[in-house]
């Protein structure tokens, strides 16, 4: 079978690339591994699919720092805003949260897997399933593909297997072992989007405890970074949203030292001044409860015993005897309370994997390799990520529109 092009991957990246390839009047065909299109695309945010994130090209150029500027490109050849109209001109409702994360109103990530999976049949893009690829050889302008008993070629091939995060889904890592033949360089993956592992035992004395808001605080060589979200406590360490951003910055200091420092603010709303005076008033107020108790209208039952405990010691710690120098020890636990971050969950557990095609050997403007004339990237096989809240959706959607596009001018 031949086409103009081939895409190896029918995940949000390899899909939005056939459709765009398609659109133009290009012979395109997808090969997948799984039985359907979009698997991992299905379980994404829960299932309810986090398609992209309100904000300008700018905004989403800093929030994708340290590759901002080098997927800048890709975000005006397909931005938010576009994407955006893509799935509401298809019949896909959407809502936007108070974050900025955009939902579908159905929230079924199965809505937004079905519109790509019908705009490729509408382009006329031939979709293979059950198909795992074998061998990739080049041969004068063309490629040549063998994937079981099946060959293909192709003037140009477009490869969009995803990382190594949630191997089950079939992200396994197959892309890296097919573009090493062309000499390109892979960045060493690591998961990120993560829980993070702690040094301390105490998050395991949380296990299981979510707060709706809190601020990390992450110790840097110039200044600290503060990430702000849900946290979640864990049986190791911490999780939730702010962990996974957390995780972004993390993952990378990991690679150079052996642990990194945070500290974690429970009640952000309220800076140390107005939190003295407060427990101040509910000590004087209730004066028979203990400190715990004072604390119970703040946070939950755990978080409080733990909170006094901290600051306190294992004793009884009535409010009508609290001393000021215990209250600042509170304040202090409460307002900074120190975590050491030993190491990223588990890649398998990761959301998104950080690494992959140095984006060095890629040329942004168009996705192609700069190593082999007719070779192209999307999505999270390359070496670049955002942050949680739909950011890498986005990347792999606006990646793989340029890449599809420019795959079609390369064969023309």
């Amino acid at each position: 079978m031949h086409n103009d092009l081939c895409i190896i991957g029918a995940g949000p990246a390899g899909m939005m690339a056939a459709i765009a390839a398609g659109e133009e009047g290009a012979s395109v065909c997808v090969l997948e591994k799984n039985a359907v299109p979009g698997r991992k695309l299905r379980m994404t945010g829960g299932g309810r699919c986090n398609l992209t994130h309100a904000g300008s090209i700018d905004d989403f150029v800093r929030a994708c720092q340290p590759y901002g500027h080098t997927l800048k490109p890709a975000f005006y050849a397909f931005s938010p805003e576009e994407t955006l109209a893509f799935f509401h001109q298809r019949g896909l409702k959407t809502y936007t949260d108070r974050s900025g994360c955009v939902f579908p109103v159905s929230e079924q990530a199965a809505d937004v897997c079905r519109i790509l999976i019908e705009q490729m049949r509408r382009s006329g893009v031939t979709v293979v399933c059950d198909r795992p690829l074998g061998t990739v050889e080049k041969g004068g302008d063309h490629f040549v593909m063998k994937a079981g008993n099946d060959r293909y070629s192709c003037r140009a091939i477009l490869v969009a297997t995803g990382g190594k995060s949630w191997p089950q889904t079939g992200s396994t890592g197959d892309g890296y072992r097919l573009v090493e033949q062309f000499r390109h360089t892979i960045v060493s993956p690591v998961g990120i989007l993560c829980p993070m592992v702690a040094r301390e035992s105490w998050p395991g004395s949380l296990q299981g405890l979510s707060l709706p808001r809190v601020l990390i605080r992450l110790k840097g060589k110039s200044k600290a970074k503060t990430f702000s979200g849900e946290i979640v406590f864990t049986d190791e360490g911490v999780g939730g949203p702010v962990v996974f951003d957390v995780s972004r910055i993390a993952a990378e200091l990991l690679n150079h030292q052996e642990a990194v420092e945070v500290t974690i603010d429970f009640l952000p709303e309220l800076n140390r001044e107005e939190l003295s005076l407060r427990l101040i008033e509910r000590c004087a107020a209730n004066p028979k409860k203990e400190i715990s108790g004072v604390l119970s209208d703040w946070f939950p039952k755990r978080l409080a015993s733990f909170l006094q405990h901290s600051s306190c010691g294992s004793q009884p710690a009535p409010a009508s005897g609290f001393l000021k120098q215990q209250r600042q020890q509170l304040i202090e636990a409460i307002k900074a309370m120190p975590l050491t971050l030993i190491r990223s969950g588990l890649l398998e557990k990761a959301t998104v994997t950080r690494g992959g095609v140095s984006f060095n050997e890629i040329d942004s403007q168009t996705m192609e390799s700069r190593l082999c004339d007719g070779l192209f990237f999307a999505g999270e096989v390359l070496d670049v990520d955002g942050p949680c809240g739909g950011y890498n959706l986005q990347i792999a959607f606006s990646t793989g529109f340029l890449a599809g596009k420019s795959a079609v001018q390369y064969c023309r």
